[in-house]
């Protein structure tokens, strides 16, 4: 179940990709990317975090300190939502935001994020053939996060979303230690 904040972040990022839509798919993209930076600038520097969780710090210096470091730099509907954050002293939501509202975006533009963890190195001829089959099972397009973890003994796992393939000799070998436990 989603916390408050998640609930509230959800109904900003909704909001900001319907106007970002209207405006056009470049400026949804560009925004997506102002969040990410904007994040990151915050989450580098621990004083700037503490400046805009501070609760003796006006909120409209918070506006003016973030406008003068983003603005002419960000997409304007980015700037207005860091705006309208300071004026509901909700800027804690920003990160939350970002996270929803990519997505949303990876929802709209029919992208599925998914990571396929090998015990060994797979070729390059492998992993492009991994994608393929993939891309047509789900009907989407994928983005493929490959690694390798030496302690999955053998095979592959693949995460697609909340699912999880476990195909690994690990995960087998597991699945048969619960079956001989239980007995």
């Amino acid at each position: 179940m989603k916390t408050e904040q998640a609930r509230v972040a959800s109904k900003y990022a909704e909001a900001l990709i319907e106007l970002a839509y209207q405006a056009g798919d470049k400026v949804a993209e560009s925004i997506a990317g102002d969040l990410n930076a904007i994040n990151e600038v915050v989450a580098s520097t621990a004083e700037f975090t503490i400046v805009l969780n501070h609760p003796a710090i006006r909120s409209d210096e918070k506006k003016r300190l973030l406008l003068s470091l983003f603005e002419g730099k960000v997409n304007e509907l980015t700037a207005r939502l860091v705006s309208l954050l300071c004026d509901k002293r909700r800027l804690e939501l920003l990160t939350h935001i970002g996270g929803e509202y990519v997505k949303l975006l990876r929802t709209r533009k029919n992208v599925a994020s998914a990571t396929l963890t090998s015990a060994e190195p797979l070729s390059d001829a492998s992993v492009a053939s991994i994608k393929t089959k993939l891309t047509e099972k789900l009907g989407k397009q994928l983005e493929l996060d490959v690694s390798v973890d030496r302690s999955l003994i053998g095979g592959l796992m693949l995460r697609v979303g909340d699912q999880v393939l476990d195909g690994s000799l690990r995960g087998k070998l597991q699945v048969l230690e619960r079956t001989l436990l239980s007995v």
